[in-house]
């Protein structure tokens, strides 16, 4: 588009950012497999990107109204607790030189993450970025799940900028699904969550690591 410019990046936290999504997926596995919940491993992936009501319906609905869900949800944030103290969430690869690229060219930054908040600021204030963003949308400030576009309707409402001047940074099928939804242009940096064909088309660049971004803001807005 004529005369755009990049005004406002908005990012996800779990997969995108922070390499929590194969803490969550390890840790999820090996309680599924301690406990013996018998949980399919797609049931996992495909619950990435959501919050936690959205993921105990997606659980209640493949695994029976019985199943219990908060019991398991405790059991793997014990396991997943004593797994972080050896293995801390690492940053994803490009993510400091983008953060640092948008601060020096007057770029303002937000979250939009499916995280609870009691959760989320600990991996961001861990991860040393918790201050380098303007605004954070957290999973409990939320009535709707992502794919739908709650979050990322939230998180540039408080910005009052055109919509053609903010990206959305993705790495899920439901976190693509949720930007696309909200009018945004998504850049998707795949994890390990599945995206399906057609959901990629959607989105407006397809990059390996966070800081291939920084090229192509510089494009948009040369």
């Amino acid at each position: 588009m004529k005369n755009r410019k990049i005004q406002l990046c908005v990012f996800d936290m779990d997969g995108l950012m922070l390499d929590s999504e194969s803490v969550y997926y390890h840790c999820a596995k090996l309680c599924s497999e301690k406990y013996g919940y018998q949980i399919p491993d797609e049931l996992f992936l495909q619950t990435m990107g959501t919050n936690e009501t959205e993921t105990q319906r997606q659980f209640l609905e493949r695994m029976g109204e019985d199943f219990p869900f908060r019991e398991f949800l405790h059991n793997e944030w014990v396991l997943q607790l004593e797994y972080m103290k050896a293995h801390p969430i690492q940053p994803k690869k490009g993510l400091f030189e983008l953060l640092d690229f948008l601060r020096e060219n007057g770029i303002r930054k937000a979250v939009a993450t499916s995280t609870y908040r009691i959760y989320a600021t600990d991996y961001l204030k861990n991860a040393g970025i918790i201050d380098r963003f303007d605004h954070i949308v957290y999973g409990d400030d939320l009535t709707e799940s992502k794919p739908r576009p709650q979050i990322y309707l939230r998180a540039v409402e408080h910005f009052d900028l055109p919509k053609e001047n903010i990206l959305a940074f993705e790495d899920s099928e439901n976190g693509i699904l949720s930007a696309y939804n909200a009018g945004l242009s998504v850049i998707h940096i795949p994890d390990l969550a599945r995206v399906k064909e057609e959901t990629r088309k959607k989105c407006f660049r397809i990059l390996k690591d966070l800081s291939e971004a920084i090229d192509v803001i510089k494009e948009i807005n040369s």
